[in-house]
């Protein structure tokens, strides 16, 4: 079964769900009982990842919901490398005890070694695309070590899938967007952007620092975000600044 987390908020999204399943099983032909989990993090902000997987879905919920993802040993390896390594509970010195607790926390699912290939895109995203066995690890580790141009070109082949979809939820939402955002709200945000306070956008704009206010609240709002920097982070990467 592939398990998707597109992010904490949406959980769907099945036709890249199941053409990414489509592409692993026909592109290299791995060993049974073989796990893959593809995952994809921006290197600026530590978000929720989005994955898709076939690990167990207990554990992937854990790994999102107990926010594992920002102490695992395994991405910070992959955020310092190009080429695929391989990973396991003895790799981590002794004084990481966050660390030790994520695999403590996997062991029970069986995940405690394994390989991860890592991608980093002109968008800042890490992509990973990490495999373990809990077939014969000898087989597995032998496949591994023969196929590995063929698992690289297979992460280039999901990830180029996902940033497809990705685009395609970006304009949706830009255009959405776009027709509720006023010229003055979008302004405000862009002066804001670049470091400048209320008082100083209020003088630029020829308004009121209140009103200077009222636009960035009306922003947050619409872009369903928690404050100003979100909102920020948000329309830039939309491309609405």
């Amino acid at each position: 079964m592939l398990i998707t987390v597109k992010s904490v908020q949406d959980n769907k999204h099945v036709l890249i769900t199941d053409e990414i399943n489509d592409l692993i099983h026909r592109e290299v032909n791995f060993p049974e009982h073989t796990r893959f989990a593809y995952s994809v993090i921006n290197k600026r902000h530590l978000e929720p990842p989005v994955i898709y997987s076939n690990y167990p879905a207990e554990w992937i919920n854990k790994y999102i919901n107990l926010t594992l993802y920002q102490h695992d040993p395994v991405i910070i390896i992959a955020l310092r490398r190009i080429m695929p390594f391989t990973w396991n509970d003895k790799i981590l010195p002794l004084n990481k005890t966050q660390h030790k607790d994520i695999f403590k926390v996997a062991k029970k699912y069986n995940v405690f070694n394994g390989h991860t290939f890592p991608l980093h895109d002109h968008e800042n995203n890490l992509a990973t695309l990490s495999l373990y066995t809990e077939g014969d690890i000898d087989l597995f580790q032998q496949f591994v070590t023969n196929n590995k141009k063929n698992i690289q070109q297979l992460l280039l082949l999901i990830h180029e899938r996902y940033m497809i979809e990705r685009r395609h939820d970006h304009d949706i939402l830009k255009e959405k967007l776009a027709k509720k955002l006023t010229s003055r709200e979008i302004e405000a945000l862009r002066w804001a952007s670049i470091g400048k306070t209320y008082h100083e956008i209020a003088i630029i704009m020829g308004i009121t620092e209140s009103t200077v206010k009222f636009h960035i609240g009306n922003l947050i709002a619409k872009l369903e975000v928690v404050n100003a920097k979100h909102a920020i982070k948000k329309a830039a990467d939309l491309h609405l600044l």
